[in-house]
């Protein structure tokens, strides 16, 4: 395997490691200046587009110490319109779940809306085939519609004890154990049931909110308009586009670094033309070329994967149009 295969293999190794673990570690890889540079986190960033879309991954690139040049973050920003394979199987997951749930919901309306009364084991054995919290508490109000509060109580009770519940999905539960136990002390509706249901109608939980407010309604306690809301049509934050004139750098360069170095370096370039034909090349102490690359663009930076050359003095040169434009010298150290 030669220097360019290892090096793209061990980047690219690097990108899927970090792309398993995005956000959280991308935003920590961006604030370790030390352990990775401007080229590092461009090529990192690049190769998962949905970074692109993040506005805080984006802030935080502002806020290194070493600012990133603007034409590696315009890099980034092209991803604004690709889809990285992560939001592809994100979104096929989402539309997978989306036409369940959709017929899921038409079949549960259609049983609860038969001219032929559903048998209850029917509905119970529907909802609890989907297994959701939701629908394992729907089975709470099928009991309580069939008279039977205290099986209703045990199924909320026992919820629990078949699936994993969320914190928020916990206290949905006891809100509307209460609700049904209040309901279960108080089978007829007057102007005593008033406060209480009120105080229901505040709850948190949509269910027991909109529970208290229909009972109030229905018994002529509350004269109830639906409110509506008007589109917000501003936008909260400028939007972000890629720069299609890159800026360029004002100065050839060449630089290496760290120096010396022991796994990658980065060698940053610019040759202040507009010559297509640009190689790096780099050779050993007795002038071997050891490795060579075409370079696509005027400036920028590239990872080299230096784990495959012996320790020793190398030389970087810059060869634009078959001249050497530049040069530099590293050293590998291990």
């Amino acid at each position: 395997m030669n220097t360019k295969t290892s090096g793209r293999i061990g980047l690219l190794l690097l990108i899927l490691l970090v792309n398993f673990l995005y956000p959280r570690n991308i935003s920590a890889s961006i604030n370790r200046e030390e352990l990775l540079n401007n080229a590092m986190i461009r090529d990192i960033m690049v190769a998962n587009p949905h970074s692109a879309k993040s506005e805080i991954l984006m802030e935080e690139l502002d806020m290194r110490l070493d600012p990133m040049p603007e034409y590696m973050k315009d890099e980034i920003l092209e991803g604004l319109f690709l889809l990285s394979d992560k939001e592809l199987m994100e979104a096929r997951r989402d539309m997978n779940l989306c036409l369940y749930h959709y017929g899921f919901s038409r079949l549960l309306s259609s049983s609860l809306t038969d001219t032929l009364a559903i048998p209850v084991d029917t509905l119970m054995a529907l909802l609890s085939a989907d297994g959701s919290s939701a629908s394992l508490i729907r089975q709470a109000w099928v009991l309580i519609e069939n008279g039977d509060t205290i099986s209703a109580l045990n199924r909320m009770a026992s919820i629990g004890t078949e699936i994993n519940l969320s914190i928020a999905e916990i206290a949905e539960i006891e809100q509307q154990q209460e609700f049904i136990l209040w309901l279960a002390t108080n089978p007829s509706m007057d102007t005593t049931s008033l406060e209480p249901l009120n105080i229901f109608m505040q709850n948190n939980s949509t269910t027991v909110s909109s529970a208290a407010r229909g009972l109030l309604i229905a018994n002529g306690l509350l004269v109830y308009d639906e409110p509506y809301l008007n589109p917000d049509l501003t936008k909260n934050s400028v939007v972000r586009n890629p720069v299609k004139n890159n800026i360029e750098p004002t100065k050839s360069l060449l630089k290496v670094y760290p120096n010396p170095v022991h796994d990658f370096i980065t060698i940053e370039y610019n040759t202040n033309n507009d010559k297509t034909n640009v190689v790096v090349e780099l050779s050993d102490e007795s002038g071997r070329r050891v490795y060579s690359q075409q370079l696509v663009r005027q400036f920028d930076a590239i990872i080299l994967d230096t784990r495959n050359f012996k320790s020793g003095n190398y030389f970087v040169k810059l060869v634009v149009d078959n001249k050497t434009a530049n040069s530099a010298k590293f050293v590998i150290a291990r």
